[in-house]
């Protein structure tokens, strides 16, 4: 691009002072900031997720292997259980994916996870 098309592009969005522009508008996918991350309410003493299809959870008992509702998508995970409990959750085959340690809240991938421990 040619140093006068660069000009009129710039006049044509904001006012070149000095290296700086002024009053233009940045409209790249990159410069827009991001959604905020979705909320999901998790009471205390509970590990919880929810994906992008709706499906969710809510769940407390230890030593125990659940089996999750149909999640798929992304969504959030809150882990919301006492100070240092570490939930763990699996893929199809039992194997694990990834560990929550208490407080955590993140978004996650649901669709490969299929079992969870809340602790």
């Amino acid at each position: 691009m040619g140093l006068r098309t660069l000009g009129t592009a710039l006049l044509a969005t904001g006012t070149l002072v000095g290296s700086s522009l002024i009053g233009a508008t940045v409209s790249s996918a990159a410069a827009r900031t991001a959604p905020p991350k979705p909320q999901l309410e998790c009471p205390y003493y509970l590990v919880c997720g929810q994906a992008a299809n709706g499906s969710s959870f809510a769940y407390r008992d230890c030593n125990f292997e659940f089996k999750l509702p149909n999640l798929i998508g992304s969504g959030p995970l809150v882990n919301n259980q006492t100070a240092g409990t570490v939930a763990r959750f699996y893929d199809k085959n039992h194997r694990l994916l990834f560990t929550s340690t208490t407080y955590e809240a993140r978004t996650v991938n649901w669709t490969p996870v299929w079992y969870a421990r809340a602790c």
